[in-house]
Parts: C-alpha cells; structure tokens; sequence
C-alpha cells in the first residue's frame, strides 16, 4: 500500500473543507507510480483547532478562630465548545493490484476533549 500519496494536479477547488463528514477532500490525491514516494509531505495538513477554557471558584468561610472551610467548583470547558481530534488520514485502500478511495478518508470520527464537567468540594482546615 502507498504511503504517502501524490498530489492530483487535475484538481480544482479546496483542497480542506472543514467539516467533520470530510475535513480533506480526498480526491485532491492520488497514488504515486509503483515504486515511488508521493509528494505530499506528512503533516502537511492541520487538524481543526482546539478551545479549552477552564475556570474555578473558590470561597472561604471562617467557622471560628482555628476552624475554616473552603468551598470550590471548579469548571472544565466552560463554553461547552466541541474539540474534534485529527481526521483519518488514510486516503486509499486495498491490495497492491487494487486501490480505491477509503470512505472514511478525512473524516473527523473522535472527539479530542471531553465536554463540560463540573464539580464541587468542600475542604476543611484546622
């Protein structure tokens, strides 16, 4: 199997789409000749960006002079934004007499971070 493909020259348009369905249009490669390497570098193509905004709360209440409690919530992902992770980057598949365009080439499968989360503790300090 190939491992890095060739760039088409015939193609026209946008080589990202940004979607999650297909993040690269696959058709903007094909396989190098038989014995060669292709000439698409690897990583040449970004992954979609990535928004993580964590915050946390805290606030002390004094029980008496030795005695105090903490109360926190702390916050992850905050604005709830979804963090897609790479897109498959497998664009043929098959044998070596046989290949064809993977359907799952650039599509974006997997989530990079988890969604919102909270959570809350109570600390005491003596």
């Amino acid at each position: 199997m190939a491992d890095v493909p060739d760039r088409n020259p015939n193609f026209k348009g946008p080589v990202i789409l940004g979607t999650v369905d297909h993040w690269f249009d696959p058709n903007a490669f094909t396989l190098p000749i038989p014995g060669t390497f292709g000439n698409v570098s690897r990583g040449s193509f970004r992954g979609p960006g990535l928004v993580d905004v964590d915050t946390s709360f805290f606030k002390r209440f004094r029980i008496s002079e030795q005695w105090t409690s903490q109360f926190r919530a702390e916050i992850f992902n905050v604005l709830n934004h979804p963090n897609f992770a790479y897109p498959n980057q497998v664009v043929f598949t098959g044998s070596s007499s046989s290949y064809s365009y993977s359907p799952s080439a650039g599509a974006i499968t997997a989530a990079a971070t988890t969604s919102r989360q909270i959570q809350f503790a109570l600390k005491l300090l003596f």
